[in-house]
């Protein structure tokens, strides 16, 4: 009797053995991660900016709230009879695109969205209702980098217009001097403000488990109320990535951002000092999720309301390409 055997054709035998070949090589093979320094993959930051060219997309997206809001309120003469007290809320949006043009530039764009609201009768007439829009064009240029270390210089370029509705305002101007063209831009007015800053960004890979993350920015600030006011910023944040240290990717962010200067005040945000806790996943080489929770001091453009005490939260992801 005759045996027959199930098998494959030789030629085919040997593609198959070719395409498995491929694909292992494929599989071992991973991309340079351009995103870190001594091992240490940086983590994103709402608030502090990292030194790296790479293509990249950031989304953050939150809100959070501001309590115990105290504004005094003064008669037509001009004396305190009262003040108004209540909790205002926020919504946040920020996007950021990043492209690498070379490894020494890469140019980016960033749009962001501001809103903040009363939660009650007399935190909207105490504060009125503002909304932030604005964006920038900025360059990341590497100057200088080793095995542990990572520096650029950048520069941006910011313009946003901040639209205020002020109740409180237009209904003392119409009982000073009556409903007319001045009392009506009262009620509703947008601020265009627009901001230069240049500066370095560095990067330190301590461990492939710690990174340390820096920023100096300075730069001026215009609007119709301050003609070109120096502002300047500076940035820390420490990045932890228990992934590297146990089974579990995670990755732990504190950061820190002031302002300083007679400028301070030109964000569309309003915030000039935030402390940020971000807890994200690391688990995937090319994209982070994660959320950052921040208390951050904001000024309010009227003189008479005191700088608001906030804490928001922002939904933050990041992919790199």
């Amino acid at each position: 009797m005759q045996r027959r055997t199930f098998g494959m054709p030789p030629g085919v035998l040997a593609v198959a053995l070719a395409l498995a070949s491929l694909d292992a090589g494929s599989a071992g093979a991973q991309e340079p991660c351009r995103h870190c320094v001594d091992g240490f993959r940086f983590l994103p930051s709402s608030i502090v900016g990292d030194p790296f060219a790479n293509t990249r997309f950031i989304n953050a997206t939150g809100g959070g709230m501001a309590v115990d809001l105290q504004v005094p309120v003064r008669n037509i003469a001009g004396n305190v009879v009262d003040s108004l007290a209540g909790d205002i809320g926020f919504l946040l949006l920020n996007f950021e695109y990043q492209y690498s043009l070379a490894r020494w530039l890469a140019v980016r764009a960033t749009a962001v969205a501001v809103g903040r609201v009363g939660t009650s009768t007399e935190s909207v007439v105490a504060s009125g209702i503002s909304a932030g829009f604005g964006g920038s064009l900025g360059a990341t240029v590497p100057v200088w980098h080793n095995q542990k270390f990572f520096v650029s210089a950048v520069g941006d370029v910011r313009r946003s217009t901040v639209y205020e509705v002020d109740p409180y305002a237009f209904a003392r101007g119409i009982i000073e001097d009556g409903y007319d063209s001045t009392t009506k831009q009262l009620l509703l007015r947008d601020v265009p403000i627009n901001r230069w800053s240049a500066g370095l960004r560095g990067a330190w890979g301590i461990r492939p488990w710690v990174g340390l993350n820096a920023d100096v920015e300075s730069g001026l600030v215009d609007s119709p109320e301050n003609d070109n006011e120096s502002l300047t910023e500076v940035g820390v944040q420490v990045g932890f990535d228990f992934g590297k240290l146990s089974r579990y990717p995670i990755g732990l962010s504190l950061a820190y951002r002031g302002q300083s200067g007679p400028g301070r005040t030109g964000d569309v945000s309003g915030s000039y000092q935030i402390y940020e806790l971000g807890l994200f996943y690391t688990g995937r080489s090319q994209f982070m999720i994660g959320g950052d929770v921040f208390w951050s001091r904001v000024a309010v453009r009227d003189e008479a309301v005191a700088d608001l005490d906030a804490v928001q939260f922002r939904l933050v992801t990041r992919i790199d390409f």
